[in-house]
């Protein structure tokens, strides 16, 4: 009894504690005035789309919208100042979807865009749980929901206005209704895939549970997404497809929390042997696993999936660039670890000594995750520490698919 009254009292400080960081994140955000830079490479190159430009080549040629412009909630642009040079780094479908937002005044977009995304993370976390077979109006859901608030790269994603939590709750959402709906599924995948560069695990999770008809309803959006900007641009698909590849390449060396610009920065040209490296171990891994354990034509489970979802994030955010606010997918893992491996065990062969190590790893990531660190640290053993913690839960989450229990399904 003592030890159960011990472990309640831990549970109620840390949702003190969590519940204080929201707060003070979300204090932050509605109040500190600017902001929405990566909003802006949206909503600026959605005027070009109403005015039936390609957005993809106006952004390219640094062009500006034509002039006056009469926005529905009663301002009209007779100047046009770009507040940067935008490049909108998304494909068709979230390009098209946002340009919606250009049809009202840049102040009034940018507030309920933002708005909109605070709506996104109960999205973001009411997915995740029942992903994991819980509820979001619960203790576990409580937790969940203060964690994805308190962490710094959401706010980095509501400050600067980014698409991170559109995508990431449109993937989270396709894998809740692919085993029932996979049609919408499909959709709300297609969606996903326009930041490719966060979302496409959830291309493998639709293969892992062999959706394919849902898989192939996401090529279909995106498809019909660049068919779309060629048609309102007169250009062609092809066009399209070289305005994405410039784009792309613009963003690859930009700096940001992946593993080339921290942990691995010092190595210059050995950067990318070591990626290789890290890269090939896992595929190695993922092959023995799957010749020792999966039998034969038998679907993944629900914890197999998981996993392998998790395992795919984390190298993603590793090895491909990514800034800051991409790490909102850090919630997967952490939900993880804090829903399964604590409250759950007996679906893993752990002992409880590997639950303490997991659950204090979980305590230390959250905090590097959450935590201004980089203040007492300094920014150089800061951003080292932020992906080391990445490349740790990486490699836990490959332990675990090694310790998960053959053919057990999530609680409900």
């Amino acid at each position: 009894m003592k030890s159960k009254h011990s472990l309640d009292m831990i549970t109620l400080v840390l949702i003190g504690s969590l519940l204080l960081m929201a707060i003070a994140s979300l204090a932050r955000i509605l109040t500190k005035p600017g902001g929405g830079i990566d909003f802006y490479s949206y909503w600026l190159p959605g005027h070009f789309v109403w005015q039936r430009m390609d957005p993809y080549a106006a952004a390219l040629e640094k062009r500006t919208p034509q002039l006056p412009i009469y926005y529905l909630d009663g301002p009209i642009a007779t100047e046009f100042t770009p507040l940067h040079e935008p490049t909108p780094a998304n494909t068709a479908p979230v390009v098209l979807l946002l340009a919606l937002f250009s049809r009202v005044s840049w102040d009034t977009a940018f507030q309920i865009w933002k708005m909109l995304n605070l709506g996104l993370l109960g999205v973001i976390s009411w997915s995740v749980l029942r992903l994991l077979g819980h509820r979001l109006f619960s203790r576990q859901g409580l937790m969940v929901v203060l964690i994805i608030c308190s962490l710094i790269a959401t706010r980095e994603s509501l400050e600067t206005g980014q698409t991170t939590l559109l995508t990431l709750a449109c993937m989270m959402i396709a894998l809740i209704l692919g085993s029932e709906k996979q049609c919408m599924s499909g959709i709300f995948l297609g969606i996903a895939l326009s930041k490719y560069s966060l979302t496409f695990p959830g291309i493998l999770y639709f293969l892992c549970k062999r959706w394919y008809r849902g898989l192939v309803i996401s090529m279909a959006v995106q498809c019909l997404g660049i068919l779309a900007i060629a048609f309102i641009g007169r250009t062609t698909p092809l066009s399209v497809l070289r305005e994405y590849v410039r784009i792309m390449l613009k963003h690859i060396d930009l700096p940001g929390m992946h593993l080339s610009a921290t942990l691995l920065a010092p190595l210059g040209p050995y950067t990318s042997v070591i990626k290789w490296l890290i890269t090939l171990s896992l595929i190695i891994a993922l092959a023995y696993w799957y010749y020792i354990y999966r039998p034969v034509g038998q679907r993944c489970t629900p914890v197999t999936s998981v996993l392998l979802l998790v395992i795919i994030m984390q190298w993603n955010l590793l090895i491909f660039y990514h800034r800051r606010y991409d790490h909102v997918a850090e919630i997967l893992f952490l939900a993880l670890v804090m829903l399964w491996v604590n409250q759950n065990s007996n679906q893993f062969l752990l002992s409880v000594g590997q639950r303490l190590v997991f659950q204090g790893f979980a305590i230390f990531a959250a905090s590097m995750w959450i935590l201004p660190w980089y203040y007492l640290l300094g920014i150089n053993l800061y951003v080292n520490l932020f992906s080391l913690c990445s490349l740790i839960a990486l490699a836990m989450s490959v332990f675990l698919l090694f310790r998960s229990i053959p053919n057990m399904a999530v609680p409900t």
